[in-house]
């Protein structure tokens, strides 16, 4: 029998043994082809990676699509949160069900009919963590390995990285002004056509468009939608930013325009609202809502948050907020725009965006990249356009984005000067 001292020595030896060879695996040779294909551990479009050194005293956060932090309606979710604790704890407390509280189901579709008119029920929404788990939840209800699935390009990388992990072949195209590029759109899907390959999907951020601030004309929504038909592709419609609107509401959404036919909008309330409420959804006819309840296994979303968002919801305060911060918004991107084209018109091209978080800048005789070092350093933080492309021939360095959401109005006003300074030292 061994003593007990041996036995631990043993054991010793096993755990240094055991450590050793963990410690010379690679995790890439152990991760799945999802894995992989996506980046293992790539937050680049979280912000995360968009922090560079800078000595600079006051630093002007330009990098994540967030809310104005000032204004993020708090006490007014506390008093909601605070009520379901008091009121409906018994019931808040349990799992919630995959497709998430009635209630909040409910109150979001009479909202949604009352913005465009619909006949939306709570069945037409499944709610999820965000909509970037939406995203996941409709890719893998639709998604087969191979199957080639359309993004603009640029696009918010998080959600193309969704569909890439689920072993999806993505094909970039371009957006002009108008929004997703038809023609591009059109040769993508004979291509893969002839090639034997399924196009199963478009995804598309049709209002207020991140990275670029483009809104999709009408016109070239309803076309989109024609082509889609023809072809029985589905198309998602991102509708992150489209209640935030500077003047006029953006064109119709292709669901509306289509009765949801074919089509699947994703929703959030974290732009409007709290990025930290992590509410999001699918909207859907019944028919895809049931198909993506059945390939849900996550016991669905907080039932506490979402009962508190409904309760909220029917204060009407959210409208109030969304008012407001469309108005805050508005000052925020007139005063960074008019701050660029005084400082910075000989470095940098821009359209003005109708609404939205972000500002699309093209640089003139500079590298993108050298311009984001160099205004580290004078206290500007924000992402290079290359972030954004999923397929790297197409990421020209020659992109900035500038999100004007969270920083002050005084801050977007020495913007310009700022970046003048950091173009004078990498042109000059």
């Amino acid at each position: 029998m061994r003593s007990s001292t041996a036995y631990g020595r043993m054991r010793m030896n096993s755990n240094e043994t055991s450590r050793a060879i963990w410690m010379d695996t690679p995790l890439a040779n152990l991760a799945s082809e999802s894995a992989r294909m996506a980046g293992v551990g790539d937050p680049n479009d979280a912000g995360w990676t968009w922090t560079l050194p800078s000595q600079y005293p006051d630093l002007i956060p330009l990098g994540g699509g967030i809310p104005d932090a000032p204004t993020i309606p708090t006490e007014q979710f506390r008093e909601a949160l605070n009520a379901v604790l008091d009121e409906e704890a018994d019931d808040a407390m349990v799992y919630g069900g995959w497709t998430g509280f009635d209630g909040l189901r409910e109150v979001m579709a009479d909202r949604q009919n009352r913005i465009e008119g619909l006949d939306l029920d709570a069945d037409n929404f499944i709610i999820h963590n965000g909509s970037s788990a939406a995203m996941d939840n409709i890719a893998k209800g639709f998604i087969n390995q191979g199957d080639v699935v359309i993004v603009e390009g640029p696009s918010f990388s998080g959600i193309v990285e969704t569909i890439q992990a689920y072993l999806a072949e993505v094909v970039e195209v371009p957006i002009d002004g108008d929004g997703i590029s038809l023609e591009a759109v059109a040769s993508a899907i004979a291509e893969a056509e002839s090639a034997g390959k399924t196009v199963k999907m478009i995804y598309t951020i049709p209002d207020y468009h991140n990275p670029t601030g483009v809104t999709m004309s009408d016109s070239r929504r309803r076309a989109l939608l024609d082509l889609c038909a023809v072809h029985r592709v589905l198309l998602v419609e991102d509708g992150a930013y489209s209640e935030l609107y500077f003047d006029d509401a953006a064109p119709r959404s292709m669901y509306a325009l289509s009765d949801g036919y074919g089509v699947m909008r994703v929703g959030s309330f974290s732009k409007v609202a709290a990025t930290g409420l992590r509410i999001g959804w699918v909207q859907a006819r019944h028919e895809i809502t049931s198909a993506l309840s059945k390939v849900r296994y996550d016991m669905g979303t907080s039932p506490i948050l979402l009962r508190a968002m409904a309760r909220y919801l029917k204060t009407g305060h959210l409208e109030t907020h969304v008012a407001e911060m469309r108005d805050l918004y508005a000052l925020k991107c007139r005063t960074l725009c008019d701050s660029l084209e005084e400082h910075c018109a000989q470095y940098v091209r821009f359209a003005r965006p109708e609404g939205g978080f972000f500002l699309w800048l093209e640089c003139i005789g500079a590298s993108a990249s050298e311009v984001r070092v160099a205004a580290a350093e004078e206290g500007l933080i924000f992402p290079s356009g290359s972030t954004f492309f999923h397929d790297p021939d197409k990421a020209r360095d020659k992109y900035l984005r500038l999100a004007f959401s969270s920083a002050s109005v005084e801050q977007m006003r020495q913007v310009g000067p700022r970046l003048a300074s950091a173009f004078r030292k990498v042109v000059d």
